[in-house]
């Protein structure tokens, strides 16, 4: 071992030089490798000049069927029942003030006011009204408040895009009256809720917008202390979106 280290000579300034050139090279050359290697990683990972990126698009697209201001009408004929007492304390739940209807015919329509928050979703305000009657009744109807319209098959059923359900719930107001005979009728104010289905077909591109209409189903209801009322329509509605 003595030996061996015994043999071993220390490096002259010249070879200590060139050994240090030699470390200073390859320190270099792997440097300019580094440099070439994360400014590739850059340019992969960089847009464009002058380009932009926006992530969202990717989880949510651009809207290709419903966008802007939505306004609306809808018609419809239908059947309803309506019960219940005198909008007075003192003849509420009082059985000789009680009036019920039974079935009776009619119809109504409302308007509504909304944003299409995405190609899957309107929500906005509405205002509607109602009459019905029979041989012995008549009443009438109105509400107002917030509606939702979803189309829940959108993405999953193309064929099915245009297929909708809504929902609307408020204010309403419901009355009872007898159109013969002796009788107090009922009428209350308190909440005003329904639900419903529809499909619409794009119809024209107009006003920077376009117009669709089709078939809808709802059914609505009134509740109060004093009153309740039911009832289904059948119609048709026309909608215009502000947008696509």
């Amino acid at each position: 071992m003595n030996a061996t280290l015994a043999s071993l000579k220390p490096l002259s300034p010249a070879s200590f030089a060139s050994v240090a050139s030699l470390a200073l090279a390859l320190s270099l050359a792997g440097s300019s490798a580094h440099a070439q290697v994360s400014g590739a990683s850059q340019a992969v990972a960089r847009p464009a000049p002058g380009t932009t990126v926006d992530a969202t698009t990717a989880f949510d697209p651009p809207p290709s069927r419903r966008s802007g201001l939505v306004i609306g009408t809808s018609l419809g004929v239908g059947l309803a029942g309506a019960s219940g007492y005198p909008n007075d304390a003192s003849k509420v739940d009082d059985p000789q003030y009680y009036a019920a209807s039974g079935f009776m015919t009619g119809g109504g329509g409302s308007v509504f006011v909304m944003g299409a928050l995405a190609d899957y979703v309107n929500f906005g305000f509405w205002f509607g009204l109602q009459n019905y009657s029979n041989g012995d009744w008549r009443s009438t109807g109105s509400g107002g408040g917030f509606r939702v319209e979803a189309f829940p098959l959108f993405y999953v059923v193309p064929a099915l895009k245009d297929l909708g359900v809504l929902a609307h719930f408020g204010v309403g107001k419901a009355t009872l009256d007898a159109k013969r005979g002796d009788y107090g009728g009922a009428e209350g104010v308190q909440s005003f809720v329904g639900a419903g289905a529809f499909y619409e077909w794009s119809l024209v591109k107009l006003l920077g917008g376009h117009f669709a209409g089709g078939p809808s189903l709802e059914y609505d209801a009134t509740f109060s202390r004093s009153i309740d009322r039911h009832g289904a329509l059948l119609g048709g509605r026309l909608v215009f979106y502000g947008g696509q």
